[in-house]
């Protein structure tokens, strides 16, 4: 019989400044965000602690965001050099993206 491997889970704290993704009850890496008026959303940093570097988990955890951000109706502007690049190489993902400041990623 196969076990099935834990899944990242994700939860905003620090009062809406900060995702978190969380495996088997660890912490995996962060996200810090600020709300920009009623419809944008700052993403300011994202980090991954050491040991769970390259696994992805950078990945899942900024489409997260820019996933809740779009179910809440902000436009991101990925300011983190890495949210910046991932938007960037997935250019399907630029609808996320604040139309203001779609330009500075190209």
């Amino acid at each position: 019989m196969t076990i099935p491997a834990p899944s990242l889970e994700f939860e905003l704290v620090e009062r809406g400044h900060r995702y978190r993704a969380v495996l088997a009850g660890e912490e995996v890496g962060f996200a810090e965000v600020d709300p920009i008026s009623t419809d944008g959303l700052l993403i300011k940093h994202t980090e991954i602690s050491p040991k769970f570097e390259g696994r992805g988990f950078a990945s899942q955890l900024v489409r997260h965001v820019l996933e809740d951000a779009r179910r809440q109706g902000r436009g991101v502007i990925p300011v983190c050099p890495y949210a910046a690049a991932y938007v960037k190489k997935r250019p399907e993902l630029m609808e996320y993206v604040r139309e203001s400041y779609r330009a500075a990623l190209k």
